[in-house]
């Protein structure tokens, strides 16, 4: 009889094992299938399936109230929706035009600073911008070289940038400073900018003839751009603030931006509804959530049972992910709480690598919408792009990954 209990309760264990990763598999399917088309909700959607099947209607309000009442998340949500009404300003006002027209610097610099620096402007759509200023520097190489270059390196800053939104993401779930990443994170982006010109700028003359330029317009929307993370790192360094630090200094470049272009109140409510801000806040507490959910669902202690080697985890699945979402976003939801639970914590240095890997992925996939505009707008197949950009993604991340062990 003894023996017969002992077998029933194995039994038991086994199919409430396997009951939790279906659930976890399905909330996992609802996130990539969904996120197509619009990821804050599908990551909240996720969180709920997950909630509901894993634990009582009580306790998943009480722990998604804990997420959505948290003051700090608050602010940091508000905080990250007033981006791309920043970018939205700057460019309806003209002051992009204004810095691009008066870049002090040659012909390879331009095409790699002119969509790297626009993509630091969460604006839909955002290639747009910086494709024909591509398009009209350089006429001596294919529409397919100049589309590569537009998305390459469209999100190379994005490596770096204090105030990327998925990095902002990333270090607020392992519970690190964005800017301990970013010290982590520069070898990459070093690595990408030496790749990216030698292999896509390599073969470009620079323009002999000079040009007159307003060194203050071009400097202006940089400024503009560059304050917000001078003062939140300011405020975090020597006031100890953290959400609220971001707060204060994405709501100054605001300020300042709505100050010097002289935007009325309609054109910033304007800005905000073409960008849909909203969902940049909605964004935050979706993936706040979901971790939440994730650790409270019982998963969390199926997972640390798994056996795997952790580069395999945060190189080759984050960069396939990367891949298969066409977002940076949603890999970084789906990743740290699963390498957290099964390895006890996740490094600075092993988030900069899985932020880089899924960033590389993310590049040459074929749903990545930067990539599908920018092909769109050239006139030529997604499929072209891929083709001349996977070799330098494949060797960026190999460089990477001896880059994670030799630092």
């Amino acid at each position: 009889m003894l023996l017969f209990y002992c077998f029933f309760l194995e039994s038991v264990i086994m199919l409430l094992e396997i009951y939790l990763v279906l659930i976890f598999a399905t909330s996992l399917s609802i996130i990539l299938v969904l996120s197509k088309r619009n990821i804050a909700g599908a990551i909240f959607l996720g969180a709920l399936f997950l909630g509901f099947a894993t634990m009582s209607p009580e306790v998943l309000l009480e722990v998604s109230l804990r997420v959505f009442l948290e003051i700090g998340n608050i602010v940091l949500a508000i905080a990250i929706s007033l981006i791309p009404i920043i970018g939205g300003l700057l460019n309806r006002k003209g002051l992009l035009d204004k810095m691009i027209r008066n870049f002090p610097f040659g012909k390879k610099a331009f095409l790699g600073f002119s969509p790297a620096f626009l993509g630091l402007l969460t604006i839909p759509g955002g290639a747009l911008f910086s494709a024909p200023l591509v398009a009209r520097c350089c006429d001596e190489i294919t529409d397919i070289r100049k589309a590569s270059i537009n998305v390459w390196f469209r999100h190379i800053l994005h490596i770096v940038y204090p105030l990327a939104p998925t990095l902002i993401i990333a270090c607020e779930l392992v519970g690190c400073s964005v800017y301990q990443a970013v010290i982590y994170l520069a070898p990459y982006f070093a690595l990408s900018l030496i790749v990216g010109s030698i292999f896509l700028l390599g073969g470009i003359e620079e323009n002999r003839e000079e040009k007159q330029v307003n060194i203050r317009e071009f400097l202006e929307p940089v400024f503009i751009i560059l304050i917000a993370p001078l003062i939140d790192f300011t405020l975090r360094t020597y006031y100890h603030l953290s959400s609220s630090a971001t707060f204060i200094g994405i709501f100054t470049a605001l300020l300042i931006t709505v100050i010097y272009s002289k935007a009325r109140v309609h054109e910033v409510l304007s800005i905000a509804r073409e960008t849909r801000a909203w969902n940049f806040a909605f964004l935050i507490l979706a993936v706040l959530e979901y971790q939440a959910v994730f650790k409270n669902s019982g998963i969390s202690q199926l997972v640390r049972g798994i056996s795997i080697n952790p580069l395999i985890l945060i190189v080759g699945i984050g960069f396939l992910l990367g891949f298969l979402t066409g977002r940076t976003s949603t890999p970084i939801v789906i990743l740290i709480p699963m390498f957290q639970e099964i390895f006890g914590s996740l490094t600075i240095p092993q988030l900069a690598l899985m932020y880089y890997s899924i960033l590389l992925g993310y590049i040459i996939s074929p749903v990545h919408p930067c990539l599908i505009v920018t092909a769109e707008y050239f006139g030529i197949g997604v499929s072209d792009i891929i083709k001349d950009l996977y070799k330098l993604s494949l060797v960026s991340l190999l460089i990477g990954v001896l880059l994670y062990h030799l630092l």
